[in-house]
């Protein structure tokens, strides 16, 4: 949340074991279970209809699951995300364990990680990444969150890996290909709560808004998450995106990772090319500044440099970006690698006279 001076006011939210920054023995029970595996009481797949009958779900997504070593679409970076989880799962030192991420990556996801520049540094931001969000899921459900909508969901397991209510219910939407793979794949698993998937293009402003309002008057409290989703949105559709999920009362909190190193107009070497199918798109000076413009103000912020301390998983000893970040002032390490992080949002009104960005 900010202070009265504007800037952002940080609760350290604890890991599983209780270190630093542990106020609510609640989220220590809850971390405790769910980094360690545990599982809630077990509830089925609903396979409901959310929306009116003629509510068409199509995509643009071309049948590219079965390509290899390369991103053709923005869909494969799911595949890429969960072989990154599956092989953190695989460590003996592991921070979660996602028994589910091998199966869901394949091989495809393999050669596409293998064929990512500096894949170290990239599985690096991932873990902790996950690490952070696992974190302020724990945090949202303090709130009396009954819900939780998970944007751009891709392969996230979360619904099977962490402690959660029975009664809670989870929605995943993504594309319908990518949706029809997961639920093929996990028609024999079991959820800890009630997940339910939608199949849809969430850069289809008309259809997202119908789902928006179909979605909102079912619930009392939703938790949103797009890990993963903004960056390949235009920064014209994200403000769309956040003034959308502002106007539907339900939706109370929002979960984004996050990066608030400024603009980048072009992207490293090599990752220009490998990712010439899923640019990275959202371009702001100030992310923070950016979304409270559209009524959502930091509640609970973990930076990466938090987050690898608290889970003790330094910066990977690469050259030469890992090499330089070992020689660097601790200091200086902490301020460089605290520009991205996960971050939980709050709704607010809008200030009468803070400047929202316009769609461009």
């Amino acid at each position: 949340m900010l202070n009265q001076h504007g800037e952002i006011r940080r609760r350290r939210i604890p890991d599983a074991s209780g270190r630093t920054g542990l106020r609510d023995p609640a989220v220590r029970s809850h971390l405790a279970t769910a980094h360690a595996g545990g599982a809630g009481e077990s509830c089925n797949i609903r396979h409901r209809r959310l929306l009116p009958s003629n509510f068409a779900m199509t995509s643009r997504v071309p049948n590219v699951m079965m390509e290899k070593r390369r991103i053709l679409h923005v869909a494969d970076t799911a595949l890429w995300m969960a072989s990154i989880r599956a092989g953190e799962s695989s460590r003996p030192d592991a921070i979660f364990r996602d028994a589910l991420a091998a199966q869901l990556s394949g091989d495809e996801g393999a050669q596409i990680e293998r064929s990512v520049p500096n894949a170290a540094l990239s599985a690096w931001g991932v873990v902790v990444r996950t690490s952070a969000i696992d974190r302020l899921v724990a945090a949202a459900l303090q709130e009396r969150v009954d819900t939780v909508l998970n944007l751009g969901a891709g392969y996230d397991t979360r619904p099977y890996r962490l402690s959660l209510p029975a009664d809670l219910r989870w929605i995943e939407v993504d594309f319908p290909a990518l949706i029809a793979d997961k639920n093929s794949k996990l028609r024999d698993r079991q959820p800890v709560c009630t997940v339910e998937r939608i199949g849809l293009d969430l850069s289809d402003r008309s259809k997202r808004s119908e789902l928006f309002a179909a979605l909102g008057v079912e619930s009392a409290r939703t938790l949103l998450i797009t890990e993963g989703l903004i960056p390949y949105f235009s920064t014209g559709q994200v403000v769309l995106l956040s003034q959308d999920a502002h106007a539907v009362p339900s939706f109370r909190y929002w979960i984004q990772d996050f990066d608030n190193a400024g603009e980048r107009r072009t992207m490293p070497g090599r990752w220009d090319e490998v990712f010439k199918a899923a640019p990275l798109l959202f371009q702001v000076k100030d992310w923070f500044k950016f979304f409270l413009a559209t009524g959502w103000s930091p509640k609970e912020l973990i930076t990466s440099a938090e987050e690898s301390e608290l889970v003790d998983r330094p910066f990977p000893l690469t050259f030469p970006l890992g090499v330089l970040m070992r020689v660097l002032p601790i200091s200086m390490r902490r301020r460089i690698l605290g520009t991205t992080g996960a971050v939980l949002m709050e709704k607010q009104e809008y200030a009468p006279n803070r400047a929202c960005p316009h769609p461009r």
